[in-house]
């Protein structure tokens, strides 16, 4: 990242029309801009131009873009809310229109407090909450939110004691799995259409897992900041646990809207395996995802593991890779410091160095696979030509082989980045079409301009809509999400401010929302 002294805040939008702003008391400005319904601009059909297929090749689209603003559309609102600093973690809409951030917001030591912020379809602010635990921290990464019918919705959020322990007298398995279960809380929080206030329920995980736990015969848990989602209108949890001189194997539970736990189970068949997703399938069934970590002949190996449950979480099928996707060879023992000859440190060194060296020459770019349609059975990646590379390969394959299916080459001019590719998202849309988006980087003024790419391609692989950002000296946290034909974008820009002999960077929220018809 190129940083170069700025000694101005960036100007306003141009293409806004109207702006209203407003200030509150012993609070940031908080700015909405309104504009009018736009008109999108129409995708010529001389900007995504054909490329001839090579003599192996059979893809159904292959083609090249080469980037330009002119085809931009503009948005209808955008709502921005300055902050000393922030994050962003989601985007949720209610069932009266009215949209829910999850957020973090810092002081200038970088102490964050949860927030919840409302944001009416208008782009109007129409409620901003702090949830506020001096004893806990709150894990807004992994949130439920469930709306209900008058605009109102229940949080669900896991949390963290800042102060536990338990008796080093007490030493038994039920202690020290306690120990651990406590240490995690999941909270209920009911907000109503009003967003003024909120009531609380609250259940540690020690409450809900330890008892069926023991009577399961598990003896240990390493830890219990367990997975957290919200699948098919139940609540669904995922950890490990192990029985005593056995590895930790993989459990799937459910708990009601009250935090009752209905259902758990338990798979033998995977051990050392660690649950990251489960999704639903086409047919209602549960579609597990993890990585087994194991260790054989001093080398670790890890591997991926697939399977399905049914509804009452009873295995039905497993698509686990046989061999491992990565390994590292580490040796039976590690050489003691002294065994070491002068000569072989050197050589050590130099061979440090040289593979050193060799890394920063060869700077090869990224392939990220950022989206898998499950029921089409495809997905689609990112290929870049080289590390901040001005061109990126857009690809949709199939999931069975890897072939490509669209291979479509973005192209930016010479003078921008495309960074941070493995930070990409994407989701398909009821019709077919597909929308992603890209970070880039404009490195052509006296200062680097940070902006984002979204691109709408029909299911024919042809660009259809193209949305960017305004550019400032950072951006980050994107998120985006559709509603009925439209899209809910957030993100958070900050800028560089050189303020009594000191940097400072105040951050700013930004919601925008585009048209996607």
């Amino acid at each position: 990242m190129n940083y170069k002294t700025i000694l101005f805040r960036p100007l306003l939008l141009s293409f806004f029309l109207i702006q209203i702003s407003c200030k509150k008391e012993n609070a940031q400005n908080t700015a909405a801009t309104i504009i009018d319904e736009p008109v999108p601009v129409l995708i010529d059909k001389t900007y995504q131009t054909d490329e001839k297929q090579d003599g192996n090749e059979s893809l159904e689209e292959k083609s090249v873009i080469k980037f330009s603003k002119k085809y931009n559309s503009s948005s209808i609102w955008q709502f921005d809310l300055d902050m000393k600093k922030a994050g962003l973690r989601s985007i949720n809409e209610l069932k009266n229109g009215n949209i829910l951030y999850l957020m973090e917001e810092g002081d200038e030591k970088y102490n964050y407090t949860p927030v919840l912020l409302i944001i009416n379809k208008q782009g109007g602010q129409v409620g901003k909450q702090k949830l506020i635990d001096s004893k806990s921290k709150y894990n807004l990464f992994n949130t439920l939110v469930v709306a209900d019918n008058q605009g109102g919705f229940t949080l669900y959020a896991k949390k963290e004691s800042k102060s536990y322990g338990n008796s080093e007298k007490d030493n038994t398995d039920e202690a020290r799995m306690k120990a651990v279960l406590i240490r995690f809380q999941l909270d209920k929080m009911k907000f109503d259409n009003k967003y003024s206030g909120y009531k609380t329920e609250s259940k540690s995980m020690s409450d809900i897992f330890l008892k069926p736990l023991l009577e399961k015969g598990f003896s240990n848990i390493s830890k219990g900041d367990f997975l957290l989602q919200y699948i098919q209108d139940k609540i669904v949890v995922s950890g490990t646990a192990s029985k005593p001189n056995q590895d930790e194997i993989p459990f799937v539970a459910i708990l009601d809207h009250n935090l009752n736990l209905l259902n758990l189970n338990f798979f033998d068949g995977y051990p050392e395996t660690e649950i990251n997703a489960i999704s639903l399938t086409a047919d209602g069934n549960f579609y597990v995802e993890g990585k087994e970590n194991s260790a054989a002949d001093g080398s670790y190996y890890s591997t991926h593991k697939r399977f399905v449950l049914n509804s009452n979480l009873k295995l039905l099928s497993d698509t686990s890779d046989k061999e491992p996707y990565y390994s590292f060879y580490r040796g039976p023992s590690a050489p003691e410091a002294e065994e070491e000859t002068e000569d072989e440190t050197t050589n050590a060194a130099e061979e440090n160095t040289k593979e050193e060296t060799t890394k920063q020459t060869v700077e090869k770019g990224n392939n990220v696979i950022f989206y898998t349609d499950k029921i089409d059975k495809t997905y689609f990646s990112l290929r870049e030509k080289a590390i901040n590379s001005s061109e990126v390969v857009f690809e949709k394959s199939r999931s069975i082989d890897s072939t490509a299916l669209w291979r479509i080459k973005l192209v930016f001019p010479g003078h921008y980045e495309v960074p941070f590719t493995n930070s990409t998202k994407g989701f398909k849309r009821d019709n077919g079409d597909f929308v992603f988006y890209l970070y880039i980087r404009d490195t052509s003024g006296e200062q680097d301009r940070s902006s984002i790419a979204i691109f709408v391609f029909n299911k024919e692989g042809r660009l259809k809509r193209q949305f960017e950002t305004a550019g400032y000296f950072e951006t980050t946290d994107f998120e985006m999400k559709e509603s009925e034909g439209k899209l809910i974008t957030a993100f958070v820009s900050y800028d560089a401010n050189y303020v009594n002999n000191e940097w400072q960077y105040p951050h700013t929220f930004r919601s925008i929302l585009y048209s996607l018809e």
